[in-house]
């Protein structure tokens, strides 16, 4: 299966510069940026604790209060 992906002119010449700057061809570029984002999805399929919270927006005083919580309620390593 191949897709078509639509670009303006100047979008397209853009991204021919961008892969000349890098001493590539447009398909080089491409694939390397999608292997890229492959492997950032890879790293990130997981978050620790603190990183999954930080992800969702808690504070770093929320943060803490849980860990607080979890401390009091013998849930948490120290």
């Amino acid at each position: 299966m191949s897709q078509t992906l639509e670009l303006t002119d100047e979008q397209y010449e853009t991204f021919v510069q961008a892969a000349a700057a890098r001493g590539m061809s447009p398909a080089e570029l491409i694939s390397s940026w999608i292997e890229e984002l492959r492997e950032s999805t890879r790293e990130r399929q997981h978050f620790e604790t603190d990183e999954w919270f930080r992800h969702l927006g808690a504070s770093e005083e929320q943060i803490a209060d849980a860990k607080r919580i979890a401390k009091e309620r013998g849930g948490a390593n120290p």
